[in-house]
């Protein structure tokens, strides 16, 4: 049997535009934690859950270079 997918729609908190959809297999990154997108890091602001059982409205943040060195 195949693993589940959960559908995260990505989305920019500041100014809520759609940045893709991702499809994931569990474990399932949380709040706080740090992905990619392209070339650029974005963290993990908030997580809804979508229309349907397995999508999610997530809420990231961009991750500013002078935040990484600390």
């Amino acid at each position: 049997m195949a693993k589940p997918q959960f559908r995260w729609n990505i989305k920019l908190k500041k100014s809520n535009s759609y940045l893709g959809t991702v499809y994931l297999e569990e474990p399932l990154p949380e709040v706080e934690d740090v992905i990619m997108i392209g070339d650029k890091k974005y963290s993990l602001v908030e997580i809804q859950p979508g229309s349907t059982r397995d999508s999610h409205d997530v809420f990231v943040e961009e991750v500013k270079k002078d935040a990484l060195k600390k």
